[in-house]
Parts: structure tokens; sequence; C-alpha cells
């Protein structure tokens, strides 16, 4: 009902949106269904969903709310709909670890040993999209940062290892060689 509510309110603008061409980012989208994707695409409408739900609170929600939980953050299905996601920690609920939280929606494993709706497990691809470019998205700097292109601010993180080259449960794992601040090479002593 939340989500409907806010996606009718968000359509109830579209007029004086018209010149803005303002964004939306759904927090800590938690519940969203099938439907609620159908009436946010094209309206510039991103979601933000946070790695918990599904580790810590994954097998919990089954319990509690039965077959619903599939809609419980389900980013695979929202990258499908062409809407950008991204993901958030909540800290201190959970670590502010980017690829922890990506580790979570890749693997959509639950802290109690189970997985909850594989169905919604993101591909590496889409995962990196969501802790880059449509983080940035979010933000409204998606043409200042996210992705390394021409134009763009030369600050960027350097990974010591290729996560596209690794599993979803490896990503956590994955350590940093150093930044790139200013277009300065900074590796970690």
């Amino acid at each position: 009902a939340a989500q409907t509510a806010t996606l009718a309110a968000w359509s109830g603008l579209r007029e004086a949106r018209k010149t803005a061409n303002p964004r939306m980012v759904i927090e800590h989208v938690g519940l969203i269904r099938p439907e609620h994707f159908e009436q946010a695409r094209g309206e510039n409408i991103g979601l933000s969903a946070a790695s918990h739900y599904v580790y810590y609170m994954g097998q919990d929600y089954e319990e509690a709310i039965g077959e619903r939980v599939k809609y419980i953050t389900p980013l695979a299905s929202a990258s499908t709909a062409g809407l950008p996601a991204t993901l958030h920690s909540d800290a201190p609920l959970a670590p502010p670890q980017p690829l922890l939280a990506a580790s979570v929606h890749m693997t959509r494993a639950t802290r109690q040993g189970s997985v909850s709706t594989p169905s919604e497990r993101l591909s590496a691809q889409q995962a990196l999209r969501a802790v880059t470019l449509d983080a940035a998205w979010s933000l409204g700097l998606e043409d200042e940062l996210g992705s390394i292109e021409i134009g763009k601010r030369a600050d960027f993180t350097v990974l010591d290892q290729n996560p596209l080259d690794m599993t979803g449960a490896d990503w956590p794992n994955i350590g940093v060689w150093g930044v790139v601040v200013d277009g300065q090479v900074k590796p970690n002593k």
C-alpha cells in the first residue's frame, strides 16, 4: 500500500515535474510488487535497498509474511524493468561495505544459511552497476562519477581482483589495492 500511494503521488505531480525533471529514489525498498515496477517505468524512479533485509531478516520475513517474501527487495526484477537500483548498508545495522551488500544480493543468502528468493539474485554486472553507476544516479551525480569515462571525475577505488571473475560469495573478500583521487594514483601501503 505504501508503494502504491507513493507512486500515485509521484504520478500526480507529472505536470509539475515536466519543467524540473526531478528523480525519486524509493529508499529502504522493502516490499515492492511487479505492478509497481510497471508504474515506475519511465517515471525517473530508482530503488535503494538495504542488504540486511535479505541477509539478516530474509528467513524471518519468510516466517512472518509467507509467500510475500518474494517481494522483499526484488532487485533483479527492478533491473529487468529498467529501474536504477542501488544498495545501502543502513549502518550501523549492516557494515558499510558495498561489495558485501552486492554479494548479499547476488547470493540472496540469509544468516541462517538458507536462500531468500533465489529468482531475485543479481548478476555480477547488475551488482557492480548497483554500487557504481546506479549509486551515482541515485545521488544525481551520474554525469560526474559512477563510471570511468572522459569528462567524469577521476576518483575511484582500485580493487586487487576483478569481481567479474569471482563468485558473488567471494566479493566480500576482495581487497582494495588503492584509490585514484583527482587523477592521482594512491596505492595502499
